[in-house]
C-alpha cells in the first residue's frame, strides 16, 4: 500500500512539473509573439489579404505586394490597404469588387492607446467610437460597425 501511495505522489509531482514546464513555455512564446508584433516596422502603406478580430484596431495579416493588390483589384477580388504611422495602424480600407467595402480610421492617445475609431461602411454610413485613456470603449457607443 505504501508503494502505491509513493507511486501516486511521484506521478503527481511529475504531472505538476510537466504542467509548469508547458505553462512556462507558453508564457515565453506569448511574450515573444507580443514583442515581435509590437516591434514590427511597417511601410506607410501596405496591402493584405485578410484581417482578424472584431475589436479595434483590427489586425491585418497575409501581407501582399502592391502588384498583387493591383492584380486582385483588376479581378474584382478582395484585399485590404493598411496605412501606418510608424508602428500604429491609422487607417484600413477593404476593397471588394473594385469598391470600398469598409474604411476604418484610428487615432491614438499620446501614450499609444486607441483613442477613437471612425468606421464607414459600404453605404457610406459613418460611426465614431471613442475610447478612454485605457482603451475601453464607451458603453453608450455604437458596436463594431
Amino acid at each position: 500500500m505504501e508503494i502505491l501511495i509513493s507511486a501516486i505522489i511521484w506521478v503527481g509531482k511529475i504531472l505538476i512539473a510537466v504542467i509548469a514546464l508547458i505553462g512556462g513555455a507558453l508564457a515565453v512564446w506569448l511574450a515573444w509573439a507580443a514583442l515581435a508584433w509590437a516591434t514590427t516596422k511597417h511601410e506607410p502603406v501596405e496591402y493584405y489579404l485578410g484581417w482578424d478580430g472584431y475589436s479595434h484596431p483590427i489586425r491585418l495579416y497575409r501581407k501582399i505586394s502592391k502588384a498583387e493588390a493591383d492584380a486582385l483589384h483588376a479581378n474584382g477580388s478582395v484585399y485590404l490597404i493598411g496605412h501606418y504611422d510608424g508602428r500604429k495602424l491609422t487607417r484600413v480600407t477593404k476593397i471588394l469588387k473594385g469598391a470600398v467595402f469598409f474604411d476604418f480610421e484610428y487615432t491614438y492617445h499620446a501614450h499609444g492607446v486607441l483613442k477613437s475609431a471612425k468606421t464607414t461602411n459600404a453605404q457610406g454610413e459613418v460611426k465614431i467610437r471613442e475610447y478612454d485613456r485605457w482603451g475601453r470603449g464607451r458603453r453608450d457607443g455604437p458596436g463594431f460597425w
